[in-house]
């Protein structure tokens, strides 16, 4: 009798995947996904190699498997648990690792590290089934006693378990015995995903293996090491896709900037089949020249959350695209001229536009990547001219215009004129120098004295590189923005007479243009906006793109529910603000000059004023020995104001140095926990409390509806909610609205209004009975900002009363009773 093997190694591999088609056989850096994990997964000593397929994939992958060192058998599609029993009669082995096919970034060393603490746990007390959590999900392995398998086949006919093989044992856990050990620190990184069952999986796949090896197979398996290092970094996790126009009519440009972001970023383009700009192969070829990789350029319209971050730059998105566009992922939108910009998460207008009806996130000229070749000086007289008017010409000025110039100059300047690849060679003209597009041209502006063009980046660059500038209207849009910025600008007709008349003002071809600042990067700006996140309303849960826009800062983007009235953050892409013990003292101290322990005793005066509102309306003396929470406490002064009232205070926070010096100092029971994920009754005995207030606190959730319905549940019957928060009525939100939300921290994900307020809280069972109007500023008022009045002086004074009387304060303070639901 034959002795069995020790260990055999058994991937299981389909082609049928409904999600991703023949995911298998899917390219990555010139090789199969499939032969990806049979390489990472030779890297282990074993005493067969065995690939269990289907009867339908059999044939595609045989040969594959046979190339690499490995044994293939088939057998049913979905009774997999049926597969590796064949297999495993096949290999004649003790043990099996297994592992499947659609893993290409396996580790391969967690995998030997697996099969040891397998054997070793086993021989202290056996066990059946052994497998690390934590792994990346699909970076991990299996490994279990043949005849255990084999046992748990022959006694289980359910489907899950049939399917997915493990369940058959660890499912079973009074035949079985199965260990889920955690990882050691070198693999554990369960926050990251490997596997590729998606478009978006093979996405990051390809961007994985462009930055470990440019988009090359490796000769060896990628270490652990090198995998974590890689699908750590933005572009693998958060993919770009760039969807520029591709319609004759409407330039080269847009799939230039595209292509040149998507080579320097590592996302995608997205270029249709029937695309009819005639340039697009030329463009394409140039770009692959440089580095762009083939699988960069992409012909299907994305899928549901196949990117994190679409980027257009399109000219106008019409609606269906637009609105398909948002469904798939966060939208940000460069230099977009149509009407439907509520279904962009971000606007980024580059170039200066012309009578838009809405505010962009940023409008900035200094994204325009400027040339580094300049002119030392501006000509006096222009004798060398070039004229282009993109890759396409689409109105067909370009000669029209050479002719005018040579003209104009009497011959004595030399033209020079690039036309649209294909045509450049169809005519000659006395005098002028016909050429072909050319690479890189905001390098050569700097050559030519004046650059003839349309409205576009050529023509910042040109001015950028010191060139006079001259605009040849295309449309009436080109021709109203010539005209809006200062830029000289002729007609299709003007072209028809020349003169020489035009060269009488030099300097007309020299518009003012701030161009001392730093050039900044488009390219770093869309990466981090693809790390952005998109929010729902907080209080109702609605994500509609039909609810109104309020405002567009730098980094957010405001809407207004409209089905709530609610003011919340729709688009951050702000990095969370971590309130741990470094808040409260370092950054504290910045924003209000001494820490928050430092200002203890102020905030405590504050937390009299408010106890005291709620003694006020809830008439605690009717009560014995009254109950109150605090969320968010801090370091308690709320708490200890609340104790010297007559009130038992407790106190919640997610910060452990406060909560620890709440429980230290002050004697007051105090949790450390994430509101709503809090339970009174483990952590104090108590289900119900008299009043719950949040002083600061309401704004920070952007989970609002599941906190107010916690907090609706911890209050009695007639018991008060109170809590405190900034105000969008004050006069920082009426009187400098955008310094206001462009100054609103990052992590506030309401903006409440007093008016607002009521609407809101009933449908949580609350009714306010008082609001209290408080942080007033009279130096906000733009009148005495602009006398810069002190204190002293009348309008000081004035509007101080001003803003007590019309509750014009910046925050405010609400009070409101729990009423029956």
């Amino acid at each position: 009798m034959t002795a069995k093997k020790e260990l055999a190694i058994i991937i299981q591999c389909r082609l049928s995947s409904t999600r991703l088609p023949g995911k298998a056989l899917k390219n990555l850096g010139g090789k199969s996904v499939f032969e990806w994990t049979l390489a990472s997964m030779k890297k282990i000593k074993a005493d067969s190699y065995i690939v269990a397929t289907d009867e339908a994939s059999f044939s595609s992958l045989a040969p594959l498997a046979k190339k690499n060192g490995w044994d293939i058998i088939s057998g049913p599609l979905e009774d997999v648990l049926e597969r590796y029993c064949i297999a495993i009669q096949k290999a004649g082995c003790k043990a099996v690792l297994r592992a499947t096919a659609d893993n290409p970034f396996l580790f391969y060393e967690a995998a030997e590290a697996l099969v040891h603490e397998f054997y070793k746990q086993d021989k202290i007390a056996h066990c059946d089934y052994m497998t690390w959590t934590g792994l990346p999900h699909g970076s991990g392995v299996e490994i279990f006693w043949a005849d255990s398998l084999l046992k748990a086949s022959k006694e289980t006919s359910d489907p899950f378990d049939r399917e997915h093989v493990g369940p058959a044992l660890y499912n079973h856990k009074d035949k079985f015995t199965s260990l889920f050990y955690k990882a050691p620190s070198r693999f554990y990184f369960p926050e990251y995903r490997t596997t590729i069952d998606t478009s978006a999986d093979y996405r990051r796949a390809l961007a994985v293996v462009n930055r470990l090896s440019g988009g090359i197979a490796p000769s060896e398996p990628y270490t652990t090491e090198e995998i974590v290092s890689a699908i750590k970094e933005p572009e693998v996790h958060d993919t770009i896709l760039f969807f520029p126009s591709c319609k004759k009519g409407q330039g080269t440009g847009h799939l230039r900037r595209c292509l040149y972001c998507a080579l320097e970023t590592g996302g995608f383009v997205y270029i249709p089949e029937d695309a009819d700009l005639s340039e697009i192969s030329s463009l394409v070829n140039e770009f692959e020249r440089k580095g762009l990789k083939d699988y960069q350029i992409v012909r299907k319209f994305p899928e549901i959350n196949e990117y994190a971050l679409i980027v257009t730059d399109a000219f106008k998105l019409d609606k269906e695209t637009a609105s398909k566009l948002s469904e798939r992922a966060n939208v940000c939108s460069i230099d977009e001229g149509g009407e439907f910009t509520e279904y962009s998460d971000y606007l980024f207008d580059i170039l200066p536009s012309y009578k838009l009806q809405r505010e962009a996130n940023i409008q900035e000229v200094s994204y325009i990547e400027r040339p580094e070749n300049v002119r030392r000086e501006r000509a006096s007289s222009f004798s060398k001219i070039l004229v282009c008017l993109g890759g396409e010409d689409p109105a067909s000025l370009a000669l029209p215009a050479a002719k005018y110039f040579s003209s104009a100059t009497e011959g004595k300047a030399e033209i020079s004129v690039i036309l649209p690849e294909g045509l450049y060679h169809t005519e000659e003209i006395p005098g002028v120098k016909i050429m072909a597009p050319v690479e890189n041209l905001k390098e050569k502006l700097c050559e030519y004295d004046l650059v003839v063009t349309h409205y576009g980046f050529t023509a910042f660059e040109a001015l950028s590189a010191n060139c006079g500038v001259l605009l040849l209207s295309t449309t009436k849009l080109h021709e109203n923005l010539a005209k809006k910025y200062g830029f000289l600008c002729l007609s299709k007709k003007d072209l028809e007479n020349p003169t020489s008349k035009i060269f009488k003002e030099i300097k007309a071809f020299y518009p003012s243009f701030d161009f001392t600042g730093k050039n900044k990067s488009l390219v770093e700006k869309i990466k981090k906006l693809s790390h952005g996140k998109r929010y729902p309303c907080p209080v109702c849960g609605q994500h509609s793109f039909q609810n109104e826009i309020v405002a567009r800062t730098s980094e957010r983007t405001f809407r207004r529910c409209s089905k709530c009235s609610m003011l919340y953050i729709s688009w951050n892409n702000a990095l969370p603000m971590k309130y741990e013990k470094e808040y409260f003292a370092d950054q504290y101290k910045n924003q209000y000059g001494k820490t928050y322990l430092e200002d203890f005793d102020h905030i405590k005066k504050a937390g009299i004023k408010r106890i005291c509102e709620i003694n006020g309306i809830l008439r605690t003396k009717s009560i014995s020995s009254p109950k109150i929470l605090d969320i968010g406490c801090a370091y308690g002064p709320f708490l200890s104001a609340a104790g010297e009232r007559g009130w038992l205070p407790y106190g919640t926070d997610i910060a452990k140095d406060a909560v620890d010096f709440i429980r230290s100092k002050l004697l007051y029971p105090a949790v450390v926990s994430s509101f709503p994920d809090f339970d009174p009754t483990s952590e104090f005995g108590i289900n119900k409390f008299d009043a719950v207030t949040m002083w600061y606190v309401i704004e920070h959730f952007p989970n609002l509806k599941e906190v107010l319905e916690k907090v609706s549940s911890l209050v009695k019957t007639g018991g008060i909610f109170a809590f405190s928060t900034p105000s969008a009525e004050g006069v920082s939100g009426k009187k400098n609205r955008m310094s206001f939300f462009e100054n609103s921290p990052s992590d506030h994900f309401t903006i409440w209004e007093p008016s607002k307020a009521n609407k809101i809280l009933r449908q949580f069972g609350f009714e306010v009975v008082k609001i209290v109007s408080t942080g007033h500023h009279p130096e906000r008022f733009p009148k005495v900002r602009e006398k810069n009045a002190s204190k002293d002086d009348f309008i000081f004074k004035y509007y101080s009363t001003l803003s007590k009387v019309m509750k014009l304060g910046d925050t405010f303070e609400v009070y409101c009773r729990k009423i029956e639901n």
